[in-house]
């Protein structure tokens, strides 16, 4: 069994997957498989991953599930002691798993490890940086401000209760990140470790709708399932909630509502001075807001 379990979903991701496939043989840690979970695609998806080796395991579903459930489909089949996952799109830098390796296998109270990426565009060009703020240990606090856990920077130990929300169609790795981040220490690697490319297409541009409802389901029940974490974080649970509150006011923006906009925002309004600004930012036209926030 290998020791890492590394899994992609892929559905017509021909595109970029010999690139990203690649980048995993190119790892300079080799004791590892890939988890390969085809979601019924109609192009060569199927040929490019056959045409490798054995350390590619390849796995149809029975018809085409939503991604959630590909994910949860493919855990079925994750052995390793470590688990990985990179989208088909995504490269990973050569160190990547064995610069995590070396961390998690030096200190076994740590369950999880992330870094940070390098953007880059469908050319492969970099477009920027981003990397995390929070230290190795107590990562929810900064999560809870800004969240920053690429999901193809992480590796978790694979000795608990893994699954994906599949009642979510915008963050289900934010709500098992989270969810993990709340309970155990976590490693963090200030610097690059993958290339994630920035598509204009992607699933966050497209559920607008759904971003506030489901960060604020992980919100609650994390909450609600260990109480102490409000007192224990609560300049960080009032922002957390603002950005819920934010992402409402973004949605109704989206369709023209601001006075909905507004109202979302009116109870976050003296969190800070940003805050501040889009409430205020909320009684002018909707085009001034649409056109602020593309250079926000």
């Amino acid at each position: 069994m290998a020791k890492v379990s590394i899994l992609m979903n892929g559905y017509n991701s021909k595109e970029y997957l010999k690139e990203a496939i690649d980048s995993v043989y190119a790892q300079s840690f080799k004791d590892w498989e890939i988890i390969f979970i085809d979601n019924c695609s109609t192009d060569n998806t199927a040929s490019i991953v056959k045409s490798y080796n054995k350390k590619i395991k390849y796995y149809k579903t029975h018809k085409n599930i939503p991604l959630g459930d590909a994910r949860n489909f493919g855990l079925n089949y994750c052995k390793g002691e470590y688990l990985a996952f990179l989208d088909t799109d995504d490269i990973w830098l050569k160190d990547k798993l064995q610069n995590q390796i070396d961390i998690l296998e030096k200190d076994k109270t740590l369950q999880m490890c992330y870094g940070g990426a390098i953007w880059i565009d469908k050319y492969g060009k970099e477009i920027n940086q981003d990397l995390p703020k929070a230290k190795t240990g107590d990562v929810f606090s900064q999560n809870l401000i800004r969240y920053e856990i690429n999901m193809q920077t992480v590796l978790i130990r694979n000795n608990i209760d893994i699954s994906f929300n599949t009642t979510m169609e915008f963050s289900p790795d934010y709500d098992l990140f989270m969810q993990i981040a709340s309970k155990y220490k976590v490693a963090v690697i200030e610097r690059p470790i993958v290339k994630y490319r920035k598509l204009l297409n992607s699933l966050t541009s497209k559920k607008i709708d759904r971003w506030a409802i489901e960060v604020e389901k992980t919100l609650n029940t994390i909450f609600k399932e260990n109480i102490s974490l409000k007192n224990k974080y609560s300049k960080e649970y009032s922002l957390a909630y603002a950005k819920v509150g934010y992402y409402y006011a973004q949605y109704y923006a989206s369709i023209d509502d601001m006075k909905k906009a507004r109202l979302a925002l009116y109870k976050y309004r003296f969190i800070s001075k940003n805050y501040l600004f889009l409430y205020l930012l909320s009684f002018l036209p909707v085009s001034i807001w649409r056109f602020i926030h593309k250079f926000k």
